[in-house]
Formats: structure tokens, C-alpha cells, sequence
């Protein structure tokens, strides 16, 4: 008979899936396949995990049973499993590890209904008065038990993130007890604390929680944003993790110990440390998710403060902090391009950690910052030829170095994009603010009249279709587009409208969205592209001032080229 390990290399090779894949379905770590793959690992410790094995890989009905059996589990077709015989018992015990520490057989009890030789009345009457005292007692327990107050279950505030921390379920057979919640709580409350995330509370559930289902049932009564569950023996200790229907719970960790020493030190240091470090990253996430950058980097750099040994969760946290340094309003780029980088030296193939750092080179607009986000984009589309939105950074990458040869190397990449996939908004946006430039009417409306269809709330789509018809003259066409742009947010359509209405004469209302425009440039970074229109615009209001038109062929030919 195959092995369980031979029956999974298999399996995986036949199907495809990879170690990671298949763990994700399953609910373990990756490092479990591979054990399980080598045979280091005999078997899974749960028939469930088997079963979830069979469902990702497709098996048939056969070869699920061959892999049950394989693993030391009764098959699917068989249905004696469910009678009380001892052989059933025993298949019970090897799949669980609670029935696993009790006995198969238990002695029948004492026949209570005739007395011992030479007992005669007086052994009835001491059996009443047991029987008497044992329900006074079990009264008194009664009573002491709605006498006690209880402690309230843990329940949100509304407004307030709850972590719940359940006790973990002993399988030890009662050897050994660790207060386990307590050991993940006050780590987690501590990090919290240090954050200065005042809105989020961890508390402990009294009760044990030994399913999924009941983990569900916790996090409804208690409206907690996530619950944290577990069990443990004398071989493993496996923490859980549940979430609402709109969140993606981190996946299960599993640690295997050899004795109860181990068992020990999992429990009170490694554990502690690997669910700190996956609720944090969690938490940043939901915070990112929810726009709030700042709680996001402060939760993140808690779990960066001690980052974990492992190279994909590390990989993982690098990634998210970059990330939530690059996005919200006014980013630390430099931090995010910091954390790319970090990221990139120990796992060079990461394709969207190179993706974003040449993103990051475009907004930092430092010198060579258009070198280096060309050798990003190029190097992801090494990796990934069909990465749409790589080629479409590349081209806005060299319309923004301008060297020879790199319009119609843009021009090429927004071209590529748009044959691929005809519904992506920024590479009609940017081929058509090429196409301006080049002075291609019959390319720039038709790419930006695409570009509002695809995406009708997008501002700047409109600020560039009313500079394109400014800068041809076309006052009347451009002013409408204008006034869409500015209600949609697009400020720097203020200079375009003004010089609509420079075009049309009307000297006033182009003086006052000229001056409005210098406001709204006092409010802008100090690496702001609009900042060299400045000196301009000023020169524009003194000869509106005076009465003259200060637009003239070679100003708008010049414009057109910035």
C-alpha cells in the first residue's frame, strides 16, 4: 500500500497546485505540506484535514478512501465506523486527540440493586442517607451557583474594535494547563497600548471555543472584529483565527512540539509572538482598508518593532508597510520606497513590491527617479509580461523623461494596453495627454471622450480633454469640460478655464480664476508640477489689468510641450 506522502506527491504533481495553495484550502501552514510531502510528518492528526486535502486536489471517491487509509483513518464508504464495537472506538481515538486520551473499554459499575453478602438492612438504610446527603449537596451547588455573580461576557462598545482571545481547549489529557488566553491577551494589550489605539480592546472569553462554528457564535454575541481560538496537546498547539463574512482571517498556525518542554516554550514565547505579529498585521490591514493610514503605519510599525524570523511573513509585513506609506493623503514616499526596497533585497521575485516602488519613483519626481521607475516596470514585465498596469506605468515613466525616443516608446506601451483590454481608463488618460503633446487631435479627443465614458467621476480626465481644447483654441467646446473638472475636484483647471476666458475676452471672469488658481497654488507641495506656472500667471493678471490679451501662438505652442 502507498504511503501517505507518496499518495500526496501524487496527488499535488498530477493536479498542479502548489504547497501553498493546497495549505490555504486546508487550513495549515505551508511548511505542513512539505513535512507531509517528505514524510517527516506520517499523517495528519485530523481526518477533516484529510477530507479538505481530497476536495482541493478533486480526488475520486477511491482515491479518497486510499488517502484516509493511508493516514490511518477509516474511509468514506465505510459506515461500520459508526457502531460502538471497540475496533470503532480505537478509529475514534486515533483521530482526535481528546478521545485519543481516554480508555476504549471502561469496567461495568457495581451492581447497586442487591447489597454485599451480609450487608442486610442496615446497607439500605445507609444508602438512603447517602442519598439523602448527596441531594443536599447537589441543592447546595445549585444554590451556590446563582448565588455567585457572574462576570459579564465580553461585548463591543459601538465605535470600539474587540479582539476576543478564547481559553484553548486542553487535549493533554489534563497533564499539563497553561492559561493560554491570558498568554495571547496581554502581549496584544500591551502592542495596542503602545500604538495609542485607543479605539481597540482585547478581552478574554471564559469559556473555552472548540469549533469554527462556536468561534462564529463568540463573534456575533460579542460583535468582536475578531476572535482568536485554539486547542493544544502534548505534540501540537494550533491557534485559529475568525473573522466577519467581510474580512480575511489570517491562516491557521500550527506548531508541532516533540516534548512537554517544548510544549512550554511554544506556548508561553513562540505563540505569544506569531499571533501578536499576524492580529497586528490584521488590524493594520482593516485600518488601511478603511483609509486610515495613520492607525494603519502606527499598528504596523508595533509588529515591525520585533518582525518576525520567518522570510514569507516577513516578506508580508515589509509589503503592507510600504504600502500603507505610499497611500493617503500627502505619503511618506521616501519610507515606502524604503520598505520596497527592503523587501526586494530578500526576495527579489516579489512582482507587486517592484511594481509599487516604480509607482513610488513616479510620485517622488527625485533626479533619476524616471530611471529607476523604468528598471521597476522593466523588471516586472521580465517577470510578468501580462502585467497591463506595469506597461502602463512604464509609458507614463518615459512621457515623464522626454529623452529621445520616449514618446513613442509611451505611445507603444498605452497603445499595447488598450489592444489587450479595452476598458482601462488610465491608458487611454495618459495616451491621450501624449497625444496633446504631439498636437493629435484626431488622437487626444477620441482617447479622453473614452476616458470620461470609462470612468465619469475621474477629474482629471476632464482637466486634460478642456486643456486640449484650450490649447486649440476652442473656447466654447473647452469651458463646459472645465467647469465639470473644477466641480469634480480638478483645481488645476482653473488656469485652463481662465484662458478660455482670455480666448473669449472676457477679461474679468479670467482674472478672477487666475487669482484663484495662484491660491490654490499657495496650497500645494513644495514638488508641485504646477509651481513653475507661477511667475506666468502673475505676468497674465497684469495684462489683464491692462487690458491685453497675453496669449499668443508661440505661449500656447510652448504650453503644450510642459
Amino acid at each position: 500500500m502507498r504511503s501517505f506522502s507518496e499518495l500526496v506527491n501524487l496527488y499535488t504533481q498530477r493536479s498542479g497546485i502548489s504547497d501553498a495553495e493546497l495549505a490555504r484550502a486546508v487550513g495549515v501552514r505551508r511548511q505542513t505540506i512539505f513535512r507531509w510531502k517528505e514524510g517527516t510528518v506520517a499523517r495528519p492528526r485530523s481526518r477533516e484535514d484529510v477530507l479538505a486535502v481530497s476536495q482541493k486536489l478533486r480526488l475520486s471517491h477511491a482515491e479518497t478512501d486510499e488517502l484516509l487509509i493511508a493516514a490511518g483513518f477509516y474511509p468514506e464508504g465505510d459506515v461500520a465506523h459508526t457502531s460502538a464495537t471497540p475496533a470503532s472506538a480505537a478509529e475514534t481515538a486515533a483521530e482526535s486527540p481528546l478521545a485519543a486520551a481516554l480508555p476504549a473499554t471502561f469496567p461495568p459499575p457495581d451492581d447497586e440493586t442487591s447489597p454485599p453478602p451480609g450487608a442486610g438492612a442496615g446497607f439500605s438504610r445507609l444508602r438512603l442517607l447517602g442519598l439523602g446527603l448527596s441531594a443536599l449537596l447537589l441543592l447546595a451547588l445549585i444554590a451556590s451557583f446563582w448565588l455567585i455573580p457572574r462576570t459579564p461576557l465580553p461585548a463591543a462598545t459601538p465605535g470600539e474594535t474587540l479582539v476576543v482571545v478564547g481559553q484553548f481547549t486542553n487535549f493533554t489529557g489534563g497533564e499539563i494547563g497553561f492559561n493560554v488566553a491570558g498568554r495571547i491577551a496581554d502581549p496584544l494589550r500591551q502592542e495596542i497600548e503602545a500604538a495609542n489605539l485607543t479605539g481597540v480592546r482585547v478581552a478574554v472569553w471564559p469559556q473555552p471555543i472548540r469549533s469554527e462554528a462556536e468561534a462564529r457564535t463568540v463573534l456575533a454575541r460579542s460583535a468582536a472584529w475578531m476572535v482568536i481560538w485554539g486547542e493544544y496537546d502534548s505534540g501540537r498547539v494550533l491557534a485559529r483565527f475568525a473573522q466577519g463574512e467581510a474580512a480575511t482571517p489570517p491562516p491557521p498556525l500550527e506548531s508541532l512540539v516533540a516534548t512537554p518542554g517544548d510544549l512550554f516554550a511554544t506556548i508561553n514565547s513562540a505563540l505569544p509572538q506569531e499571533i501578536r505579529y499576524l492580529a497586528l498585521l490584521t488590524l493594520g490591514t482593516f485600518y488601511a482598508d478603511n483609509g486610515d493610514f495613520a492607525q494603519a503605519r502606527a499598528v504596523l510599525m508595533r509588529a515591525n518593532a520585533t518582525p518576525p524570523q520567518e522570510r514569507d511573513a516577513r516578506a508580508t509585513l515589509l509589503f503592507r508597510l510600504g504600502l500603507v506609506y505610499q497611500l493617503g493623503d500627502n505619503p511618506p514616499t521616501e519610507q515606502a520606497i524604503g520598505y520596497y526596497s527592503e523587501l526586494l533585497a530578500l526576495a527579489a521575485d516579489h512582482i507587486l513590491a517592484r511594481y509599487n516602488r516604480g509607482l513610488a519613483y513616479l510620485e517622488r519626481q527625485a533626479a533619476g527617479d524616471w530611471e529607476r521607475a523604468l528598471a521597476d516596470f522593466d523588471g516586472t514585465l521580465q517577470r510578468s509580461p501580462g502585467f497591463l498596469a506595469a506597461r502602463i506605468g512604464r509609458g507614463v515613466a518615459y512621457l515623464q523623461r522626454s529623452d529621445a525616443g520616449d514618446e513613442a516608446a509611451a505611445l507603444r506601451d498605452f497603445a499595447f494596453v488598450i489592444e489587450q483590454d479595452d476598458q482601462r481608463t488610465m491608458a487611454y488618460y495618459n495616451r491621450g495627454l501624449l497625444a496633446i503633446r504631439q498636437d493629435r487631435r484626431d488622437l487626444w479627443e477620441g482617447d479622453l471622450q473614452r476616458t470620461m465614458e470609462l470612468a465619469p467621476t475621474f477629474a482629471a480626465g476632464y482637466s486634460a480633454l478642456c486643456w486640449g481644447y484650450v490649447l486649440d483654441g476652442e473656447a466654447q467646446a473647452a469651458l463646459p469640460v472645465c467647469d465639470q473638472a473644477i466641480a469634480l475636484g480638478a483645481q488645476e483647471a482653473l488656469h485652463s478655464r481662465g484662458m478660455a476666458h482670455i480666448q473669449q475676452a472676457a477679461f474679468a471672469l479670467a482674472a478672477d480664476d487666475l487669482v484663484a488658481f495662484l491660491a490654490w497654488l499657495d496650497q500645494q507641495p513644495a514638488d508641485s508640477p504646477y509651481l513653475v506656472l507661477r511667475a506666468q500667471v502673475e505676468g497674465w493678471l497684469g495684462a489683464l489689468q491692462r487690458g491685453e490679451n497675453p496669449l499668443t501662438a508661440e505661449i500656447l505652442d510652448a504650453l503644450r510641450r510642459e
